[in-house]
């Protein structure tokens, strides 16, 4: 195969590097303050449903019916189970969507849970449920024949199968799993390097392990070898750039490289020239989408 083949691959940890991160997030502000944790999830969730929102209607509404694409926007249930969330319709990416929404308003239950039990119990638990869950999702998904149980199923799965990942990130704030790794790693020399290598190295272990059931683990590897690293400024620069607009990526990618204009997107053929192009035209989109949620912001 590729290299490409093994580096997208490896790429499965996307999701879970996205849940370490709502989990250390949220948590965070839970520590903060558990008191005013609902009333800032509920102002969060509203500014995600905006932003949700006006992709759904500019990308999957407005573009599904100029290009006059099959299935966009599609009939009135598939219409109203995407704009509220509850079934996502348009986008495979959307998905998590669904889930990052109940893990805001489950968050405090599984935090209250995290300062009352062993944590050595509890992430046992955590990770034995994620098998459970990996199996319904992937291995015995078509169970049930009624479309609201097969909902509960699909979801339920979902939901169990990211719970580990979510949960990592609290973890890692509680005990500072940061600080364990920054302060080992501070003892070696070219810390740069071996960080390097030991991403390497996943990639090359997730090469001989390729089933996604370990993307929790390469997540939260690559997490704290990535963080080792020590970046330059302008690379530091370039990341930050991309901050503003990171939630509108994944949201309209696969508008992009599978929906729309795939055939653009692949026109120059090579990977890193394709994965490239894909992201220009997705932050390009994404100006444009900021700058109609400034201005409904604005109005509100």
């Amino acid at each position: 195969q590729p290299l490409s083949y093994y580096i997208s691959l490896f790429c499965d940890a996307c999701v879970p590097i996205f849940a370490f991160v709502s989990g250390y997030g949220l948590y965070y502000s839970y520590c903060k303050d558990s008191n005013a944790f609902l009333t800032k999830n509920i102002k969060r969730s509203k500014k995600l449903y905006i932003r949700y929102w006006v992709v759904l209607l500019v990308f999957a509404v407005l573009l599904g019916w100029i290009l006059n694409k099959d299935g966009y926007p599609g009939d009135w249930q598939k219409f109203l189970l995407s704009f509220t969330g509850i079934s996502p319709k348009y986008n495979g990416a959307w998905w998590y969507f669904t889930i990052y929404i109940a893990f805001i308003f489950t968050a405090a239950f599984w935090f209250k849970l995290l300062d009352v039990i062993n944590p050595y119990l509890y992430l046992s638990l955590l990770v034995l449920v994620y098998v459970i869950a990996f199996y319904f999702r992937v291995y015995h998904t078509p169970i049930f024949e009624n479309s609201i149980i097969v909902w509960l199923h699909t979801q339920s799965a979902l939901y169990f199968c990211t719970l580990l990942q979510f949960m990592l990130g609290a973890f890692a704030l509680k005990y500072d799993w940061y600080r364990e790794v920054f302060v080992f790693f501070r003892r070696l020399r070219f810390r740069n390097l071996l960080a390097i290598l030991g991403i390497v190295l996943l990639i090359i272990l997730h090469s001989l392990v390729p089933n996604f059931i370990v993307a929790p683990f390469t997540a939260l590897a690559f997490i704290f070898l990535f963080l080792q690293i020590d970046l330059s400024k302008i690379f530091n620069i370039g990341l930050d750039f991309f901050t503003p607009h990171s939630t509108n990526l994944w949201l309209i990618h696969m508008f992009f490289y599978m929906i729309y204009f795939e055939a653009i997107i692949y026109a120059p053929q090579y990977p890193i020239l394709i994965f490239t192009w894909l992201v220009l035209c997705c932050v390009f989109a994404s100006f444009i989408i900021n700058l109609i949620i400034k201005k409904i912001e604005n109005f509100i």
